[in-house]
């Protein structure tokens, strides 16, 4: 799958899920009151006035990871820019600044129903594609031969890189303090290229100034990306010598040739994961594998009972999945912005949730017993349990209910060792159990908006990051072109294949 076509199917997988699946959302009301196919001031400050209030209200976010006081100033900014009408891309792209102060990854803006592109928003492309790491970004794929991969953006427009940076990672919000999501956004989903349109408003011609791999440094003018794509180089393979086992769907399991190793693909946790499951760990039994590389590499999360059933499969003991969910407000469905929230979503709700007593300044929610059990100590798998050595590969896409399961895993299987990047899910927990769709009444921008708070089963966590990996993995711009993998070549390495 396209990883801009992955970015924009993702808030579906972010959800931890209520019941198999949802009902269809409330449809959109009039056409929002618009000069030349822009919204009105007045609209969107009616709107931003809405969203505010919700968020202290109710969003579990508020507070947590920036103080009040800092988050009313960067509303007030945001509010106070808002000085002339613009189209919904600009509102949005205006609005994600103070919305990132949350620091919440599932808190995100998207388009009103039935919203359709229009000339304003056409965006120009890039004639190449970056790697972004620590403020710095090198070409990987271009459609000029002035450009090679490996070549660092120094500055666009006369613009250092490190500030569209700065800039890319206002366009998306993320847990926490950690920036592997944030990289990884302006990395593969073409952040960086938004950056550069959505903020700056470029459309080219681009005047840049890169330093090549030998050090020179040089000054181009390029323009837009045009259809033709240059020639790249052959892809790698990376599980040559291994076989592909049969029966396992949409979850790719497979064995290392003459040897006790396989490699094991958890990808976004599904209702039909649980009989895949099955399959997998029978296979994995019956080759005796010593050695299992789980790749929870852009694994978004999803349904957390799925979750529970793998780590069933994993953990040493009975075990824990999340210490506590919790609300703000003593019923997250009975809220002053109920009429703007999807009725389905909180039918949902109420369904698989029930409110609870409070516990300090929040209070607990329970879980009913349609949806399963969630606290306490979980069964270990019947059948076919692994006890060998696990090497887990996890990323700056490891997120949601797969973050909670990557610290319960963490915390309840000493042969773990986990390889890779820093996870996007903060490590002692996130927002979301249920994820909301406010409507803003104005505007009709649709905001993600998690209703709880979920306390990770972790052990000492570094408070605002993500799951730490033992074993950092950095990849070349020539890796990501090669569609080479480091993360697996180290665990191989680390097991002496």
């Amino acid at each position: 799958m396209n990883l801009k076509n992955l970015f924009l199917l993702m808030p579906w997988a972010l959800v931890i899920t209520i019941t198999a699946c949802h009902q269809n959302g409330p449809k959109a009301l009039a056409i929002p009151n618009t000069t030349a196919n822009k919204l009105t001031v007045k609209n969107m400050q009616a709107d931003m006035d809405v969203l505010w209030a919700a968020i202290k209200e109710m969003h579990p976010a508020y507070g947590i990871y920036t103080s009040s006081d800092s988050l009313q100033r960067a509303y007030h900014q945001a509010y106070s820019a808002i000085d002339r009408p613009l189209t919904e891309t600009e509102f949005i792209s205006s609005i994600y600044p103070f919305l990132c102060r949350l620091k919440c990854g599932h808190t995100q803006l998207r388009h009103s129903e039935g919203y359709k592109k229009t000339a304003a928003d056409k965006e120009p492309h890039l004639p190449f594609e970056v790697l972004v790491r620590d403020h710095h970004a090198w070409v990987t794929t271009h459609q000029t031969d002035k450009l090679n991969t490996g070549d660092e953006i120094l500055s666009m427009n006369n613009i250092p890189a490190a500030q569209i940076i700065d800039h890319g990672a206002d366009l998306y919000c993320a847990d926490g303090k950690g920036q592997t999501f944030k990289e990884l956004f302006l990395s593969e989903y073409d952040g960086f290229e938004d950056a550069c349109y959505k903020y700056y408003h470029w459309k080219g011609p681009y005047h840049i100034n890169i330093k090549t791999q030998a050090g020179v440094v040089k000054n181009l003018v390029l323009d837009t990306a045009g259809n033709n794509t240059s020639i790249q180089p052959k892809p790698v393979d990376n599980f040559a010598g291994w076989a592909e086992a049969k029966n396992t769907g949409n979850l790719p399991l497979l064995f290392l040739k003459n040897k006790s190793t396989a490699y094991f693909k958890a990808t976004t946790f599904q209702y039909d994961d649980t009989t895949l499951y099955k399959e997998v760990f029978k296979q994995i039994h019956q080759q005796g594998t010593k050695n299992l590389v789980l790749d929870l590499r852009h694994n978004t999360g999803g349904d957390i009972r799925i979750a529970i059933r793998l780590l069933s499969y994993l953990a040493d003991a009975p075990f824990h999945i999340v210490k506590e969910m919790k609300s703000r407000i003593p019923d997250p469905a009975a809220n002053s912005f109920e009429k703007y929230f999807d009725t389905s979503r909180t039918a949902s709700f109420k369904t698989g949730f029930e409110p609870g007593n409070k516990e300090s300044s929040w209070y607990h929610i329970g879980v009913k017993p349609i949806f399963g059990k969630l606290y306490g100590a979980l069964p270990l798998a019947m059948a076919n349990h692994y006890n060998g050595n696990l090497l887990v590969l996890i990323d700056g896409a490891t997120f949601s209910s797969a973050a909670l399961f990557t610290a319960a895993l963490k915390a309840q299987c000493k042969n773990a060792t986990f390889i890779g990047r820093e996870t996007a899910g903060a490590e002692e927990g996130c927002n979301g159990g249920t994820l909301q769709h406010l409507t803003l009444p104005n505007t009709h921008i649709v905001v993600e908006f998690p209703w709880m708070r979920l306390d990770a089963f972790a052990k000492n966590p570094l408070y605002t990051r993500g799951i730490i990996p033992k074993y950092a993995v950095l990849y070349t711009p020539l890796d990501v072109v090669t569609k080479n993998d480091p993360d697996l070549k180290k665990a191989l390495s680390l097991i002496g294949n």
